[in-house]
């Protein structure tokens, strides 16, 4: 929720699979990655959002490498308030020591 548009990009791997609203969102290049994010950033700053808390993790394991997280969002106003609840499941790799989303699908 700092809008660091970079940082939070640098998370996820080109090319990437999102699945919002029943609609694939095929995202070509780190140039395409970005530019989505930056879209979802903006929107939650325009819905008054500040920050956004775990509220569930569920992890399944896909082998050595991969797994699916499963996470309940709370997106928080300045306040403390909720202004929206979301679950998304995200698959993700490990890599070069760390781990990369590889696709993420919002819960409708």
């Amino acid at each position: 929720m700092a809008s660091d548009v970079d940082a939070v990009s640098a998370m996820y791997e080109a090319p990437l699979l999102a699945v919002r609203d029943g609609r694939a969102i095929r995202l070509a290049d780190r140039a395409g990655v970005r530019e989505h994010l930056a879209e979802l950033m903006a929107g939650y700053a325009r819905s008054g959002a500040a920050r956004s808390d775990v509220a569930a993790l569920d992890v399944v394991s896909l082998g050595t490498s991969s797994v699916l997280a499963t996470v309940q969002w709370h997106v928080r106003d300045a306040d403390g308030g909720l202004v929206k609840q979301l679950r998304t499941t995200y698959q993700l790799l490990r890599a070069d020591g760390g781990w990369r989303i590889l696709a993420y699908t919002n819960h409708d």
